[in-house]
């Protein structure tokens, strides 16, 4: 384990619960019933790793749909991703290993916080139903920012040193966000490429129970 660590901050959709690939047909059917366009979104969600949700929806609009949003139709797809991704992130599994991983940090007495760009309501729910909530001492949710902004925010209001901190995250907007606070950052990729051409972080490992064995936390 990382001499000095503190605080480990965990990434929800990816690295504690396998939600991407839900994520990503929510989204598509946030948007909408052809089977072809959907299979289209579903791509192009997937690389939008790490990003605040108001983002993937715009980016997905500019990169599927081709057309400015007409009034109110951002917020019509912000609210039918809330509740489809909330019902597909709470049947998805835990990754392997998550609970285990949590858990002895724990006893460790090491800080265990979850960061997320899922707003904060629908992520209380998700850990509480796949029975993290008490494994997490800390769960923060995200909105129409970037991840760089709420670590930022985390850090602050926690007043957590950078320096006693490990993020673990599966995404490029994850480490830049890691970057950006000085943190260190341990990546999570099941064969996907998403670090490639990226350095300066340990990793990346294809699960958490990989990265935990390395660093003989399990």
């Amino acid at each position: 384990m990382r001499s000095g660590m503190k605080t480990c901050i965990f990434d929800v959709n990816g690295v504690l619960i396998d939600s991407n690939t839900a994520n990503a047909g929510a989204m598509a059917e946030a948007f909408t019933d052809r089977p072809d366009l959907q299979k289209k979104i579903a791509g192009i969600y997937l690389t939008l790793t790490g990003i605040d949700r108001g983002t993937k929806i715009r980016t997905i609009q500019e990169l599927a749909i081709g057309e400015p949003f007409e009034e109110g139709e951002f917020e019509l797809r912000w609210r039918r991703f809330k509740s489809l991704s909330g019902a597909s992130m709470r049947r998805a599994e835990l990754t392997d290993g998550c609970k285990a991983v949590l858990d002895e940090l724990g006893h460790r007495g090491i800080r265990r916080v979850a960061l997320s760009n899922t707003p904060l309501e629908e992520l209380s729910k998700t850990v509480a139903a796949k029975g993290i909530d008490a494994s997490l001492d800390v769960v923060r949710g995200g909105g129409d920012w970037s991840k760089s902004e709420s670590l930022r925010r985390l850090l602050k209001e926690f007043e957590m040193d950078p320096n006693h901190c490990v993020f673990v995250g599966d995404g490029r907007g994850d480490l830049t966000a890691a970057q950006d606070s000085g943190i260190f950052f341990v990546g999570i990729d099941p064969n996907t490429g998403e670090f490639n051409g990226q350095s300066g972080f340990d990793g990346p490992y294809p699960a958490l129970a990989g990265w935990a064995r390395e660093w003989k936390i399990l």
